[in-house]
C-alpha cells in the first residue's frame, strides 16, 4: 500500500530538523520503507509550493515545477510499499498570494492509496515569537505591542495561521477529518526520543530517533533568546540587528539574571491576553479533533517557566556597559 504524508509545518516547530536529518539519511530511511525525496538544492520540499508562490526564494525552484514533480513522485512511488514523506512549512501559508491549492496537490497526488496531511502546533504566544524572531532576520520587524491586537483580531500574522481553527477550515475543505493529523509540539518534545523519534513511529518507522545521524547537533534554524532579540532590534532599527549585537545582549541578560533565564517576548499583560484568547480556540480545536484525535490538545498557555518578561527587563544599563566596553576595547 502507498502512502503519502504531506507534513506542512507549522513553522517553527522543528521542521528544519526533520528536513535536514531525514534528507541526510534518506538511503537508510529508504531501506525501513520511508521515503523522503531529495529534491532541489534544499533539504526542505519548499519548491513544491513555488508554482503557487512566487515570491520565494529561487533556489527552492525545482527544474519541473510545483505541478511536474508532484506528478513524478506519484509516478514513482504510488504503485509501490512505501509512506512518501514531504515536508514544507510553506505549505501552511495561510495569505491567498501565497498558498497552496490543496485540491490540485490532491488531484496529482491521487495514485497513491492513502492521503495524510500532518501539522504540528504549538501556543500561540510561542509561535508568535519564535515567528517575530524569525521575520528579525530579514529587516525590522513591528514592535512587539503593535502584534497583539491585529493577531487577535486576524487569526494571521505575516501570512501565517495564529488561528489554527482557521488552518483547520481550509484543509477540511480538501480533506476528510481522519485525513487530517494535528499534533502538539510540547507532547512531542516530551517524547523519550524527541520530535524525530515520534516522526518516525508515526511514519511506521522501526528505527529509534538514535539510528539516525543527526545534523547541527540535532537543532536545526534555533531561535535565539527571545530579549535579546528584541532588544538588539530596537537598536538596529530600522536595520535588521545583525547576529553579533544579538550576541551580546543575550550574553548581558544572562550575566545578570543567571544561565536558566527564559525570557519572553511579550508584557506579562500581553502574554494573559494572548492565552485567554487563543487557549479558548484551542479548545475549539480540540473539540473539532475529538471524533478522529480524541487525545488531541494544544497545550495551554503557561507562564510559569518565564522568568523575565518584557515589562521587566533591566538590562539596558548592562547593555550599554558591554557594547562601550566592546568599542573601547578596538583601541587596545
Amino acid at each position: 500500500m502507498s502512502k503519502v504524508v504531506l507534513h506542512i509545518g507549522t513553522h517553527k516547530t522543528a521542521t528544519t530538523t526533520i528536513q535536514d536529518t531525514f534528507w541526510n539519511n534518506a538511503e537508510l530511511l529508504a531501506e525501513q520503507g520511508v521515503i523522503y525525496p531529495r529534491m532541489g538544492r534544499v533539504t526542505g520540499h519548499h519548491g513544491l509550493v513555488c508554482d503557487w508562490n512566487p515570491h520565494l526564494p529561487p533556489v527552492y525552484r525545482l527544474d519541473a515545477g510545483s505541478r511536474g514533480s508532484f506528478a513524478a513522485l506519484a509516478e514513482a512511488y504510488a504503485d509501490k510499499d512505501v509512506t512518501v514523506l514531504l515536508s514544507s512549512e510553506e505549505l501552511s501559508r495561510a495569505d491567498p498570494k501565497a498558498a497552496v491549492d490543496f485540491a490540485e496537490i490532491r488531484r496529482l497526488l491521487s495514485a497513491f492509496d492513502e492521503i495524510e496531511v500532518l501539522c504540528v502546533l504549538r501556543p500561540q504566544w510561542e509561535f508568535l515569537q519564535s515567528s517575530y524572531l524569525e521575520v528579525s532576520k530579514r529587516g525590522a520587524p513591528p514592535r512587539p505591542p503593535q502584534l497583539v491586537d491585529p493577531v487577535i483580531e486576524r487569526g494571521s500574522f505575516f501570512g501565517l495561521y495564529v488561528d489554527y481553527t482557521m488552518l483547520l477550515d481550509r484543509l477540511e475543505r480538501v480533506f476528510a477529518p481522519e485525513e487530517i493529523t494535528f499534533a502538539d509540539f510540547a507532547a512531542l518534545r516530551a517524547e523519550p526520543d524527541g520530535i524525530l523519534g515520534w516522526m518516525l513511529r508515526h511514519l511506521g518507522c522501526d528505527l529509534p530517533a538514535s539510528a539516525l545521524e543527526a545534523i547541527n547537533g540535532g537543532s536545526s534554524n534555533v531561535s535565539p533568546m527571545p530579549l535579546a532579540g528584541w532588544a538588539a532590534n530596537l537598536m538596529a532599527e530600522p536595520k535588521a540587528a545583525p547576529p553579533w549585537l544579538i550576541d551580546t545582549a543575550e550574553r548581558v541578560i544572562r550575566r545578570q539574571h543567571g544561565e536558566a533565564v527564559r525570557t519572553c517576548l511579550f508584557s506579562r499583560a500581553e502574554f494573559d491576553r494572548l492565552a485567554a484568547h487563543f487557549d479558548a480556540r484551542n479548545a475549539l480545536l480540540a473539540e473539532r479533533r475529538a471524533a478522529v484525535q480524541p487525545d488531541f490538545a494544544v497545550a495551554a498557555a503557561d507562564p510559569s517557566r518565564i522568568t523575565l518578561h518584557r515589562d521587566r527587563f533591566d538590562c539596558w544599563h548592562g547593555l550599554a556597559r558591554q557594547l562601550a566596553q566592546d568599542v573601547m576595547s578596538l583601541d587596545d
